[in-house]
């Protein structure tokens, strides 16, 4: 019979052997109130409920300023363009405004065109 020795490395381990980090923050009676409802309703308790709320938000809002939406005619103008049906050159506002952005900053989930 083999014994294995457990390593103890001093920290809690959670399911997804990550080390868990700690929020705090402060929001009115009222919301608690309708977060706990909700949490109780879920069968879920309220720290729980909480993080799969704000996970769920999170990739939302991630997804949504990753994502690239086009109209109909804009996505068909597009894909003509990558088949190569539009050989000509960009024109001078479109390379201005390229120039612009390449001078630019991201900040945050923004991007500041140079002036």
């Amino acid at each position: 019979m083999a014994i294995v020795k457990a390593e103890k490395t001093g920290k809690p381990r959670n399911k997804n052997h990550q080390s868990p980090s700690r929020m705090n923050f402060r929001l009115a009676s009222e919301v608690k109130a309708r977060v706990a409802r909700a949490a109780a309703l879920a069968g879920q308790d309220l720290t729980e409920f909480a993080v799969a709320a704000l996970s769920e938000k999170a990739d939302e809002t991630i997804e949504k300023q990753e994502s690239v939406f086009l109209s109909r005619r804009d996505h068909k103008f597009f894909l003509e363009v990558l088949d190569g049906g539009d050989r000509s050159e960009p024109s001078e506002k479109s390379s201005a405004a390229a120039d612009r952005y390449r001078r630019g900053k991201k900040t945050g989930a923004r991007y500041r065109l140079a002036d």
